[in-house]
């Protein structure tokens, strides 16, 4: 059994939109940042029941999970190639916004139940590539000093 998580308030969904920033790029439903800014009491509540409708129903629109996808060149690398692009998806901003604020629920129970590993850096505030790198460093260096081989430490 899941136990449902905290309602969404209206507050809440203006604190987080007053946090967005303009310059970011629209899905294809073209609403950007600035408009979401522009919304009005009413539609913020009305908002508030879709966004909580969702967390109960453990459900978001297949919709809203359409992007756009733009191919970014890579400096310095030749036009012809498709490795010297990288895509970006341009999703609407209610799902953005919705996935902000479903982050936040989550969050806390990860680091409560400890749910992920302790050599999962990816995607975790205060854990960078620098992090890993250190410690793959320091094992290899360990493996060097015990004269262990490093297939001992990649595990």
């Amino acid at each position: 059994m899941v136990l449902p998580a905290k309602p969404i308030s209206p507050h809440e969904i203006k604190l987080h939109i007053t946090k967005l920033h303009n310059n970011k790029s629209p899905g294809y439903d073209l609403i950007n940042n600035k408009i979401l800014k522009k919304l009005s009491e009413k539609t913020i509540i009305f908002l508030t029941h879709i966004f909580n409708a969702m967390l109960r129903l453990f459900y978001i629109p297949l919709i809203w999970k359409f992007s756009i996808i733009i191919l970014i060149s890579k400096p310095e690398k030749s036009k012809h190639l498709v490795t010297s692009y990288r895509p970006i998806s341009l999703l609407p901003r209610l799902e953005k916004l919705f996935e902000k604020l479903l982050l936040k629920r989550i969050i806390p129970i990860i680091k409560e139940k400890k749910i992920l590993l302790n050599n999962q850096f990816g995607f975790r505030s205060y854990h960078s590539t620098i992090h890993q790198i250190h410690k793959i460093t320091g094992k290899i260096s360990s493996s060097f000093e015990k004269k262990r081989t490093l297939s001992w430490c990649i595990s």
